[in-house]
């Protein structure tokens, strides 16, 4: 069945495309430029005293997670528009999922917030010595990455499902389409490995890097191709 594309589609392409590149920047830089040069594997102390001494830039890591999670949804209701007419039920199905991850990802920052109440001078005066705090605090961080780690699961789920309905839809190449498909799934699969098995966490980053890349050359050809008319392979959508 043909499927002709609107102007609506077209203007959502390229929103999506620039939401998977904008997503990706702010992902690598609270990732790889905050949280990296603050948190400090296995040492609580250096990791409490780099949050004190770096706070503004703690706090401008929660900021891109709390913005993250915000062009979560604009992405989600983009590709929503642009996979309706292929299969509207998976298309919403697909969108909901995402906008679990940017729920999650925004309650997430919350733990954050809380570890910089608890270090704060003033937090608890006398209730607690300051290697308690300190343990505290870590605990809320270890809390953090528990619950990135279930958004990500929200999130490839989501990207698993759009992908399908891409490749179905043939409005981006069936390769890219496919690549985007498979790195998700592996992003499912591991992410739920990681949970199961903590031992598996050596998976990690490796395992998102075939998603990763996919949304890096899939939003740069949605922003400057967009999408193209393209045939679903049923009838149902």
């Amino acid at each position: 069945m043909q499927i002709t594309i609107t102007k609506e589609q077209q203007t959502a392409a390229r929103v999506a495309g620039f939401m998977y590149l904008f997503l990706g920047a702010l992902a690598a830089f609270a990732e790889f430029y905050v949280r990296s040069g603050i948190l400090v594997p296995g040492n609580v102390v250096q990791t409490a005293h780099n949050i004190i001494a770096a706070e503004q830039l703690f706090r401008i890591g929660i900021a891109s997670d709390l913005l993250g999670g915000a062009c979560n949804a604009i992405l989600a209701v983009a590709f929503y528009t642009i996979l309706k007419p292929v299969n509207s039920s998976l298309a919403l199905l697909a969108a909901f999922w995402r906008l679990g991850e940017a729920v999650i990802l925004g309650h997430m920052t919350l733990n954050g917030m809380t570890v910089l109440n608890v270090l704060h001078p003033s937090a608890l005066p006398g209730a607690f010595s300051n290697g308690q705090l300190q343990a505290i605090a870590e605990l809320y961080l270890g809390m953090q990455g528990d619950e990135f780690s279930i958004g990500l699961i929200y999130y490839s789920l989501g990207s698993t499902l759009f992908c399908y309905l891409l490749m179905r839809s043939r409005y981006i190449p069936r390769w890219l389409a496919w690549w985007g498909l498979l790195g998700s799934f592996i992003a499912v699969v591991s992410t739920l490995a990681i949970i199961i098995f903590p031992g598996a966490g050596s998976l990690q980053p490796g395992c998102y890097a075939p998603v990763g890349v996919f949304e890096i050359v899939a939003g740069f050809w949605l922003l400057i191709a967009g999408v193209t008319a393209g045939r679903v392979t049923s009838k149902e959508h």
